[in-house]
């Protein structure tokens, strides 16, 4: 597998191929009533840009994990969304499945929905999965640009980093970055994928197991509007 890094910006903006290609972007929520709006906002608002590279359709579907705070109702009149519902809390990978499952795109991405990602950054990383034949493009918050991530979260990502990039040979910076786009296709060989939070880096686990050609693209990361849904000792363990 090759993991690579591109900086941002560096793909180019104009037309690239892949005229036809449909693209549906999943935001697993729960009780993200107060940020998931913006949220879905700021990802439709990127469709002019994602038709200037060749994406031909934009779909976005929240899946609500369950939540108890009206997070669904929130967006559920919104243009342009599918809400997709759990009668109760399955896990952010469960909800994630859940997404790709329903959604209709060749090519498929995911961002939270507690505003730390940047939506902006889409059209960049499916740039860089049309024009370079890329399996997966992670929106990686180590590789050089502005990142709040929480200093303990930071030393966690670093661990898992280093252990991965030992293992598998190859460089890894960012394994656990919710922000990816990647192609339908691939799911049959990153499958089996957890339920938990460990979703991301049992995926990029999977992808160099796999032998996929991923690249990692710089974004910057914000702080997290409310409280984290992450456990660090009891995730971290569970990611190790």
């Amino acid at each position: 597998m090759e993991f690579e890094i591109r900086k941002v910006g560096e793909a180019s903006t104009k037309a690239v191929g892949g005229e036809g290609t449909r693209l549906s972007v999943v935001i697993p929520a729960l009780n993200e009533r107060e940020g998931i709006a913006e949220i879905v906002q700021n990802v439709l608002a990127t469709e002019p840009l994602l038709k200037r590279i060749g994406i031909a359709s934009l779909e976005v579907v929240v899946v609500d994990d369950g939540s108890a705070d009206g997070t669904a109702d929130r967006v559920a009149r919104m243009n342009g969304v599918r809400v997709v519902r759990h009668a109760h809390n399955r896990g952010y990978g469960a909800a994630l499945k859940t997404g790709f499952r329903e959604a209709s795109g060749d090519l498929l991405a995911f961002l939270d929905a507690d505003g730390t990602y940047p939506p902006d950054r889409i059209a960049e990383l499916c740039s860089v999965a049309l024009k370079h034949s890329t399996d997966l493009v992670i929106g990686s918050r180590r590789s050089g640009a502005f990142s709040k991530m929480p200093p303990l979260r930071r030393l966690g990502n670093l661990i898992w980093s280093t252990l991965l990039s030992v293992i598998g040979g190859e460089k890894v910076r960012d394994p656990a970055s919710g922000m990816r786009v990647f192609w339908r296709r691939c799911l049959r060989r990153l499958y089996p994928l957890p339920d938990g939070l460990n979703f991301t880096p049992v995926m990029s686990t999977r992808a160099l197991h796999e032998g996929l050609r991923v690249v990692e693209v710089p974004i910057p990361y914000r702080e997290r509007a409310g409280r984290s849904k992450l456990k660090v000792v009891r995730d971290g363990l569970r990611f190790l």
